[in-house]
C-alpha cells in the first residue's frame, strides 16, 4: 500500500473526500464528521467542568463559602466556553465547506503534553495522524478547514 493510500486509510478519507479537497471543498461527509467532533469536544468539556466542579465540592469543607461556588462557577464555565468556541468554529467550518490547500516541506514536532504537531508554510495544526506516518522535510499537500483551524486531509505531494 502507497503512503497516499495508507494516510486516506488512517484518517478513514474515500477517494471522493480527497477529490472534494482537492477541488478547495470540505465533502458531505466531512463537514457531518467536522460538527461531530465539536460536539464530542463540547460534551467533553461539560464533564470536565461537572469533574472540577465535584473535585471542588469533595475536598473543600462544608458548607461552601461563596468564594468556593464562584470558583467553581468560574472553573466550569471557562472550560464550557472553550469548548463551545471550537463547537462553534466547527459549525462555521461545515457551513462554508471551503478547504485551504497548503503544499510544501512539512515538519512533524512535538509540544509537550498537548501532543504532536504538523508545521508547514510557517503554519502550525494538530497532526491528526500519528507521527510516525508523516516524514519531516518531505512535501506534502495539506487541506485544511480554514475556519476550524484543523487538517481535513493529507497526502504526499508528488510522491507514492
Amino acid at each position: 500500500m502507497g503512503q497516499r493510500e495508507e494516510l486516506l486509510r488512517l484518517m478513514r478519507l474515500s477517494q471522493e473526500d480527497l477529490e472534494a479537497n482537492r477541488a478547495g471543498l470540505l465533502s458531505q461527509r466531512q463537514a457531518r464528521s467536522i460538527v461531530h467532533s465539536g460536539l464530542r469536544n463540547l460534551l467533553g468539556a461539560f464533564v470536565i467542568g461537572l469533574a472540577l466542579a465535584a473535585i471542588l465540592y469533595a475536598v473543600a469543607s462544608k458548607p461552601l463559602a461563596l468564594i468556593q461556588w464562584l470558583l467553581a462557577a468560574a472553573l466550569a464555565a471557562a472550560v464550557l466556553i472553550v469548548g463551545y468556541v471550537d463547537y462553534h468554529r466547527t459549525r462555521l467550518a461545515a457551513a462554508d465547506r471551503r478547504v485551504e490547500c497548503l503544499r510544501g516541506s512539512v515538519r512533524v514536532h512535538r509540544r509537550g503534553r498537548t501532543g504532536w504537531y504538523l508545521a508547514i508554510a510557517g503554519r502550525s495544526f494538530k497532526l491528526p495522524v500519528h507521527f510516525w506516518h508523516v516524514q519531516s522535510d518531505i512535501s506534502y499537500r495539506v487541506y485544511v478547514a480554514p475556519r476550524a483551524k484543523r487538517i481535513v486531509s493529507l497526502e504526499p505531494d508528488g510522491w507514492d
